[in-house]
């Protein structure tokens, strides 16, 4: 056990692996956090019902310290198995990795760093590279708000504290085809809490020839769900953001007084909109909006 200065300065980690028919990859995966120079980490796996050989390669390491292995009896999906993880977690910060992605020796440890010596940043990530059957570094934007609230630039393995997780809510279980952690991100800036990106390559997303479970999700109709379910359960967020009232402003050029008002509205902690014809003026503007920026987030696909 270690004493109460060592817990101080060295917070527990608890590292989440789902995993989903990733036998091939999940001993490189678990090997690249145990081999992480931080080491107060706790690791928890979550085998999702693979058909593979996943559950018997992840058995191998149940004999470590702070290893515990989950054995899903059904497959529960990405959002349910995390989530179940971290309420199972005994680390202050959560970092999720997928069965197939590694992390290189420092990245905890220039993470905890970062995060434990500022209340105010929620979410450390860093640069990124390919590797498997593409292999080049991840060109990821810079994180603004103004291009965040239409493109994610934060991939989902980043460090964050359990209680803000807590506070949120977790994945939420209406993002069943993807952008979870899009949609945490999103929930974390509203607590007012701010990115950081270490400005190193410390992450690798295995990109193999066949297509990710994004990229399915963006060549498909179910992008636009999911997009649907971010702007509707973070419209606050949005309607805050100039640049986007200023774009739905312009989009919708019939709108600018009703933009006002809703604004009006929305500035005042929106105080109860008189009955039925503002309410259904609302309506149908924000069902506008919510068509002009789906059609906006996905123009590189058909709208």
């Amino acid at each position: 056990m270690q004493n109460g200065n060592q817990v101080k300065s060295t917070p527990l980690v608890t590292v989440v692996i789902p995993c989903f028919n990733q036998g091939d990859f999940i001993e490189e995966c678990i090997n690249s956090v145990l081999n992480q120079s931080y080491q107060s980490i706790e690791i928890i796996c979550v085998d999702d019902a693979s058909t593979d050989n996943s559950r018997e390669r992840i058995r191998k390491y149940t004999e470590l310290p702070n290893f515990k292995f989950i054995a899903n009896s059904h497959n529960l999906g990405v959002c349910a198995s995390r989530n179940n993880a971290i309420h199972e977690a005994n680390g202050l910060y959560i970092l999720p990795l997928d069965g197939d992605d590694t992390i290189e020796p420092t990245y905890i440890d220039e993470a905890v760093s970062v995060i434990s010596s500022n209340e105010d940043i929620g979410i450390v990530y860093c640069k990124a590279r390919f590797f498997g059957g593409i292999n080049r570094n991840w060109d990821l934007p810079d994180f603004n708000l103004d291009d965040f609230l239409f493109d994610n630039c934060i991939f989902c393995s980043a460090l964050f504290r359990k209680s803000d997780f807590l506070k949120v809510g977790g994945y939420k279980p209406y993002m069943v085809y993807g952008l979870e952690d899009y949609e945490l991100w999103m929930s974390f800036i509203e607590l007012g809490l701010k990115p950081y990106r270490i400005d190193r390559i410390l992450f690798n997303y295995r990109r193999k020839h066949q297509m990710s479970r994004t990229d399915k999700l963006v060549s498909s109709s179910k992008l636009r769900d999911m997009k649907k379910e971010i702007i509707t359960h973070h419209l606050q967020l949005y309607l805050n953001n100039e640049s986007f009232v200023k774009y739905i402003t312009e989009l919708c050029p019939r709108y600018p007084k009703y933009i006002e008002k809703l604004l009006n509205e929305n500035l005042k902690k929106t105080k109860k909109i008189k009955k039925y014809k503002k309410l259904l003026l609302v309506s149908y503007f924000i069902f506008g909006c919510l068509l002009a920026v789906m059609c906006f987030l996905l123009k590189n696909t058909n709208c």
